[in-house]
């Protein structure tokens, strides 16, 4: 499994008792998956999360060269990695269904429902994080005390469907390369490559650019419906994570650090 992250603290990244100083901060998260099929198998092909830190009752302004955002991206090197980056996963989901105030996730609950199904190993453990969400995504008006606010933002902002049509509807410029079906074609084609033993053909840099795009959209996007974040249109993707998270994915997004580095 590979890991891409600007956290300092990716296995905590809301806080932790073991940390010498911490401030108190109201956090927004935005999820996103890759799904890939190797026969009748779901296998899960990128994930992400992006944390953003919002004001508690105002809308904050957003620009692509200022914009400020914690990414960790996990992507599978072999076949049969889709357990361990769900458990990674989920420990992720676990703690920011407690400590973050916002999370939003497109057309989450199919994916959750996928992450439900998966075949686990006998005597393995259920993902508390994944059936949590899975039961509040049943009905969102409804929250436990204490608990994120759940927000799709396929259903709850419009159109429905693919994340780059609805970021395009709210002044969110997707990356070209990845939008429309054009996203999911590459995860099952990177798929493919790495159940054929093509390497050469597989991209991970490819399937981090994707997923990490996905999820600042949905991050922003769950800013705007709760409003708490706000934009000039439109707000390029691709230039807030060339600013922001070029490391995620180099040959993608290295644009800015060559430039700097020249």
């Amino acid at each position: 499994m590979l890991e891409r992250t600007n956290l300092g603290w990716p296995e905590t990244p809301f806080g932790s008792v073991t940390r010498p100083v911490q401030k108190p901060a109201t956090w927004l998260t935005g999820i996103s998956l890759l799904w890939g099929e190797a026969g009748d198998e779901p296998m899960l092909m990128g994930a992400a999360a992006v944390l953003m830190k919002i004001h508690r009752t105002q809308s904050l302004p957003v620009s692509a060269p200022l914009m400020n955002f914690g990414f960790r991206v996990l992507l599978p090197e072999a076949m049969g990695e889709t357990a361990a980056i769900v458990s990674q996963l989920d420990v992720l989901l676990v703690q920011a269904r407690r400590k973050s105030q916002i999370l939003a996730w497109h057309n989450g609950a199919d994916d959750l429902h996928v992450l439900r199904q998966l075949p686990r190993a006998e005597g393995e453990p259920r993902h508390p994080g994944v059936t949590a969400l899975a039961e509040a995504w049943k009905d969102r008006t409804i929250r436990e005390r204490g608990t994120v606010h759940c927000v799709d933002t396929s259903h709850d902002l419009r159109p429905a469907g693919l994340i780059s049509d609805t970021a395009a509807a709210h002044g969110l410029e997707p990356l070209k390369s990845f939008a429309g079906v054009q996203q999911q074609d590459s995860a099952q084609d990177a798929c493919e490559a790495l159940a054929e033993g093509r390497l050469a053909a597989f991209s991970p840099d490819a399937l981090a650019g994707s997923v990490l795009s996905s999820a600042l959209a949905t991050a922003l996007l769950g800013g705007k419906h709760t409003g708490r974040l706000h934009w000039e249109e439109p707000l390029s993707l691709f230039q807030a994570m060339s600013e922001a998270a070029w490391e995620a994915a180099p040959s993608f997004l290295g644009g800015v650090a060559s430039a700097r580095s020249e």
